[in-house]
């Protein structure tokens, strides 16, 4: 186990504390091939991810889905610069009273984004991809809008903080710092 946390470790532990009845909902660009590997597919309406290259629907799509089956929970896995599309639906998940536990995977950074301007411009130039300075607190925005709200930066605390948060019955926010994938 390491700091910051592998996002691949962080998917697996997500995958070990769901509940049989769980929905997942995946916005993570770059830990969804990982999640992908570890989520067994319990039923066709268990799993929604992302369809095309637009960012922005896992927010409020986890209020969607939860409304529309009600007495599930839910898991969000969504990336940090995914979740800045749509933050507003935190606010809505609270009014609701939702059982959505929202996993926020914070790299601090467009990583899917510098990870396609190396492959593909084989440029490492990445400009206003950063998220550092100011650091985003997702914690203090999920509470500022009536979640409870916790952040994870050690690897033994992934899975207390996940099965606190989805037997809860409310809506949560777990603020994960994993590596950025880029050494800093």
């Amino acid at each position: 186990m390491s700091t910051p946390i592998d996002p691949r470790y962080l998917m697996m532990r997500l995958v070990d504390a769901l509940p049989d009845n769980a929905i997942v909902v995946e916005e993570a660009l770059t830990a969804a091939p990982a999640l992908a590997s570890f989520l067994p597919m319990q039923d066709p309406n268990s799993f929604y991810g992302l369809a095309s290259g637009g960012l922005g629907f896992g927010l409020p799509g986890a209020v969607g889905i939860s409304l529309a089956q009600p007495g599930r929970p839910v898991v969000a896995a969504i990336g940090d610069g995914s979740a800045m599309y749509g933050i507003q639906a935190l606010w809505t998940a609270a009014h609701l009273r939702l059982p959505i536990t929202y996993v926020i995977i914070n790299n601090r950074s467009y990583r899917i984004i510098k990870e396609r301007l190396l492959a593909r411009r084989k440029t490492d130039r990445f400009i206003a991809m950063d998220m550092k300075d100011p650091p985003i607190d997702f914690v203090s925005l999920a509470r500022g809008l009536g979640l409870k709200a916790v952040c994870v930066t050690d690897p033994r605390g992934i899975d207390s903080a996940l099965r606190a948060a989805v037997a809860s019955g409310v809506p949560n926010l777990i603020e994960v710092i994993v590596a950025d994938g880029f050494g800093t």
